[in-house]
């Protein structure tokens, strides 16, 4: 899982995500980071470990001249070129997750995976509808898992399984009661992702993978579309607890007072999370109560206030008591269902049991884009040049993802969160 958080300004986000990737062009450090990544002793496998660092240096090479490439190309040619860059960042995540067997060499002597992993739905495609908005013509945009036999084949599937859970940003406020607060930045997971053979038999729509990509979310509601995500905020406040005996049973030893002795003992800690959650229907609000609820059972609504549809929703209040020392960031599971966009503003899914995380949602959407492009010309030149909306929504679906794929296959590629901003 992602376990830790780099908070980053510069006056070049795009460049210092390239920057940090570039990292991995350095053959020593990959190799021993494939080392312990896989539990290889030292000594053993030189040649073969050393061969799957190269691999993933060409990856990264050859992935920033794609992307560089799609910035000065317009909407005609550039979902293509965006596909094959995240196809080549996305495969050195696979070849530093995955074992030699998954290396270029491997898989061309074993004649496995040949595939993009994902089918488009050719029929929807080809009748597309170019002169109603975009929910008409993203929703003709669809593509299933590849299986050969009964297995996941090619690309996508390996990448789905090189990934990890998501997180979003987060700054936790520590309180150990005699000194200043600390304020600590974090890394909090989003959501357990859903196994790979629970995909299989589903049908990848564009449009409802778009409805849950925090970045799109005013884009969407400027076109009159209601995405399946809700703006919100969350805090979290952590109050560290010290007793000067550290008995093992620590239960009826927390204290909320000050402490001067030298041989303070952490006993425990409380957590309180609060959410804020803009925008919920009756239903919507019921539903993510639920999600809460099960998780935390002593978690209880603070506030519920109403005008019309627009709800202000505060809560779940959770106070949560543990004698384990307290790692702001290491989650041991995911129970929120928080993502953050760019910015690290934070929107709450409401379609949490199907959502597909974002490194795979941007690879699903840019073949898509890529396959209409290159192979059906036609249609997606007349789209682009006569449909104002869609070429202006698909201009920005670009951008984001031009700025943030790279993003989160960093993240992935090094188990840590990079907020980086201006």
């Amino acid at each position: 899982m992602i376990k830790a958080v780099k908070n980053i300004t510069t006056a070049d986000p795009q460049n210092e995500t390239w920057k940090y990737l570039r990292y991995f062009l350095d053959s020593k450090s990959v190799t021993e980071t494939i080392r312990i990544t896989h539990k290889i002793p030292k000594g053993k496998f030189n040649s073969d470990v050393e061969k799957q660092a190269r691999q993933i240096g060409y990856c990264i090479r050859q992935a920033e001249e794609y992307f560089r490439a799609s910035s000065q190309v317009g909407l005609a040619t550039r979902p293509t070129l965006l596909y094959y860059g995240a196809v080549s960042l996305s495969q050195a995540l696979v070849l530093l997750r995955q074992t030699g067997e998954y290396s270029f060499d491997a898989l061309r002597r074993s004649n496995k995976h040949h595939h993009h992993g994902l089918e488009l739905k050719r029929g929807l495609a080809a009748n597309a509808r170019l002169n109603e908005g975009i929910e008409e013509f993203y929703n003709s945009l669809q593509c299933e898992c590849y299986v050969k036999g009964s297995n996941p084949w090619g690309h996508f599937p390996l990448v789905y399984n090189s990934l990890v859970s998501p997180a979003f940003y987060l700054i936790v406020n520590i309180d150990d009661l005699w000194k200043p607060k600390i304020l600590q930045d974090a890394a909090v997971n989003s959501l357990n992702l859903i196994r790979l053979d629970s995909l299989i038999s589903n049908r990848f729509n564009a449009f409802e993978i778009l409805k849950t990509l925090p970045d799109l979310y005013f884009n969407l509601l400027d076109l009159g579309v209601q995405p399946d995500l809700r703006p919100g905020r969350m805090t979290r406040e952590v109050f560290r607890h010290f007793s000067k005996d550290n008995p093992k049973d620590g239960s009826d030893k927390y204290i909320r007072e000050y402490i001067y002795s030298e041989d303070k003992q952490l006993v425990g800690i409380e957590e309180k999370s609060d959410h804020l959650i803009y925008n919920l229907s009756p239903k919507e609000k019921e539903s993510i109560e639920i999600f809460y609820k099960g998780h935390y059972p002593f978690a209880t609504i603070v506030s519920d206030l109403g005008i019309g549809q627009d709800y202000l929703y505060l809560g779940p209040d959770l106070h949560l008591i543990t004698l384990l020392k307290y790692h702001p960031d290491q989650e041991e599971a995911s129970y929120t269902n928080i993502i953050d966009d760019v910015n690290g503003n934070k929107f709450y899914l409401l379609k949490f049991e199907s959502y597909l995380p974002e490194p795979a949602a941007f690879l699903v959407l840019f073949f898509c884009l890529g396959m209409l492009s290159r192979y059906y010309p036609d249609i997606w030149m007349k789209a682009i040049d006569t449909n104002v909306q869609v070429a202006e929504f698909t201009n920005s679906l670009l951008n984001i993802g031009y700025r943030k794929f790279p993003n989160l296959i960093l993240d992935q590629m090094t188990h840590t969160k990079h907020y980086i901003h201006l």
